[in-house]
C-alpha cells in the first residue's frame, strides 16, 4: 500500500503510561507546501550531500530515497517464539495429529502480525519515503487469545533518524537530523 500523505504526517510520540504497552500516541506535522515559507531548492537535494548529512543514520529498511516495491515481510521474531512454547506444552495424551493440529491453531490464534506501508513525506523531509509500521488489529471478536480478553499491543519501538529542512529568521536554511520513532514489534497482551 503506498500512501502520499497530505495535509498531515501522523508521526508519534512516546508517552509511557505504566505497563500499558500502547505506548505510542499520533501528533500532527503540517505537511502542507504552503506551511513552509522556504522549501529546499534543487542545490539542496542532492542525494550524494543528503546521504553524507544524514549518515550512518541512513537505513534502507525504514526509508527510501525513491518509490520503493511493496512490502510483504513480517516480525518473526514473536512467531518463533510462540512456535517454541507451543512446542513444549504437553499433549501427549492426545494423538499425534490432534496435538500438532491444536499446536499451530494455537500459535495462529496468538500471532500479532504488523502492518507496512510506504508514506511518502513532503519535499521538506528526506528522505521522503519512510517505512510507517503498526500492530494489526483484531478483527470483530477474534481475539490474539484464548481464552479472549487480550490484544494486538506495540511490543518494541525504535527511532530513526530523517533529515528536515530547517529556517530560521533571515532565510537561514539548513537540513537537520529529528527523531522519527517506529514500531518494530507487536505482541499478543492484556489490553
Amino acid at each position: 500500500v503506498f500512501i502520499i500523505v497530505k495535509p498531515v504526517l501522523i508521526l508519534y510520540v512516546v508517552l509511557l503510561c505504566g505497563f500499558d504497552h500502547e505506548l505510542i500516541r499520533p501528533y500532527s506535522l503540517s505537511m502542507n507546501e504552503g506551511d513552509y515559507h522556504y522549501a529546499p531548492k534543487p542545490k539542496h537535494l542532492r542525494h550524494n550531500r543528503l546521504l553524507r548529512i544524514l549518515g550512518s543514520s541512513f537505513d534502507p529498511f525504514w526509508m527510501s530515497i525513491e518509490r520503493p516495491a511493496e512490502l510483504t515481510e513480517g516480525a518473526a521474531r514473536y512467531q518463533r517464539k510462540l512456535q517454541n512454547d507451543a512446542e513444549d506444552l504437553d499433549l501427549s495424551e492426545l494423538p499425534a495429529d490432534v496435538a500438532s493440529t491444536l499446536r499451530d491453531w494455537l500459535v495462529r490464534s496468538a500471532t500479532c502480525g504488523m502492518r507496512y506501508q510506504w508514506v511518502k513525506l513532503a519535499p521538506v523531509f528526506w528522505p521522503r519515503w519512510l517505512r510507517h509500521t503498526d500492530c494489526e488489529k483484531s478483527g470483530g471478536s477474534r481475539s490474539c487469545s484464548f481464552p479472549s480478553g487480550m490484544a494486538c499491543r506495540q511490543a518494541q519501538t525504535t527511532q530513526i533518524k530523517i533529515l528536515a529542512w530547517h529556517c530560521v529568521a533571515g532565510r537561514k536554511c539548513l537540513w537537520r537530523q529529528v527523531p522519527y520513532p517506529v514500531v518494530t514489534a507487536c505482541k499478543c497482551s492484556c489490553k
